[in-house]
């Protein structure tokens, strides 16, 4: 039954495209994606769905900082706060609900120097980045199960090697974002 469902969606997906104009076409997309949510069912599939409920964060640094080894980056410039749940004074982002969460950070060295810097759940490290010497750029990229409460941060990794190049070019961030 899904599988007919699901060639019927694309057949449909397919006629769309080929004669809509592109308004049109954001439309008829639109009306069958809510014929399949409605069609799948379940109150929490449809609210999960409603970005208004996604726990949602992108924050950058727009200044040259120097950290200490497992010093909480304070990404100050927020994008996006989804439900407020990254403080920007703390650096801390706190999962407002459990679920799998797509996390992100891109860090960038100063010139003549490296950096280290790591992923934090809670007081666990997870993915580590080092980028190398003088403005080179390395990105992280993780999906985390987190419960309620768990802490997000981005923390230097080594003392010896934590010169964080930005400025208000925004060349380092921090993000996460509830997925299922």
């Amino acid at each position: 039954m899904m599988f007919t469902f699901g060639l019927a969606f694309f057949q449909l997906m397919i006629m769309a495209t080929a004669d809509c104009s592109p308004k049109l076409d954001n439309a008829v997309v639109e009306d069958l994606l809510t014929m399949l949510v409605k069609y799948k069912g379940g109150a929490d599939f449809k609210n999960t769905r409603n970005w208004r409920y996604i726990p949602a964060f992108t924050a950058s640094l727009s200044y040259t900082k120097n950290i200490n080894d497992k010093e909480i980056v304070k990404f100050e410039k927020v994008w996006t706060n989804n439900g407020n749940h990254y403080d920007p004074n703390t650096g801390i982002f706190i999962a407002s609900r459990e679920g799998l969460y797509h996390v992100s950070t891109t860090v960038m060295s100063v010139e003549g120097k490296t950096v280290y810097a790591n992923i934090w759940q809670n007081e666990t490290r997870t993915v580590g980045l080092y980028p190398g010497t003088g403005y080179s750029e390395a990105t992280a990229n993780i999906v985390l199960h987190l419960k309620k409460g768990d802490k997000l941060t981005v923390r230097g990794g080594d003392s010896n090697h934590s010169y964080l190049y930005s400025s208000e070019g925004h060349y380092i961030m921090f993000s996460a974002y509830l997925i299922a």
